[in-house]
């Protein structure tokens, strides 16, 4: 059975800057690794709500890293998933330690449509 595939966005800029390192430690926008404990990620029916809600400024430079979460937790980094506290669908997973980049499976770009944030590919 296929793992499961989470989602992360960022600026393309960030995620740039990890590749020759690696890992990437960029928790969310604004804060890393060290400040959250975790890095925010998402199931891909809750990317758009989070896109919203933290990039209200709609950048334009913005990518999603579709990850694979048997590769992470091979790397010996735990996937946790929060409770679903408003019980409207799947509390969100966590990524509790540095992201390899090996275990990004895929980039998909991004594009916003007024206030809409759509993935393209």
């Amino acid at each position: 059975m296929p793992s499961p595939l989470i989602w992360h966005i960022t600026e393309s800029a960030a995620w740039e800057a990890a590749v020759p390192e690696g890992v990437y430690t960029r928790a969310t926008r604004g804060r890393d690794l060290a400040e959250e404990g975790f890095l925010h990620a998402s199931w891909p029916e809750q990317v758009s709500k989070v896109a919203k809600r933290i990039y209200p400024d709609r950048p334009s430079d913005l990518v999603i890293l579709e990850i694979d979460v048997g590769r992470v937790e091979a790397a010996g980094i735990a996937v946790d998933i929060e409770a679903d506290v408003d019980g409207k669908g799947r509390g969100y997973p966590h990524i509790m330690g540095p992201l390899p980049v090996s275990a990004v499976v895929r980039l998909r770009r991004t594009k916003w449509i007024g206030r809409e944030f759509v993935v393209v590919a």
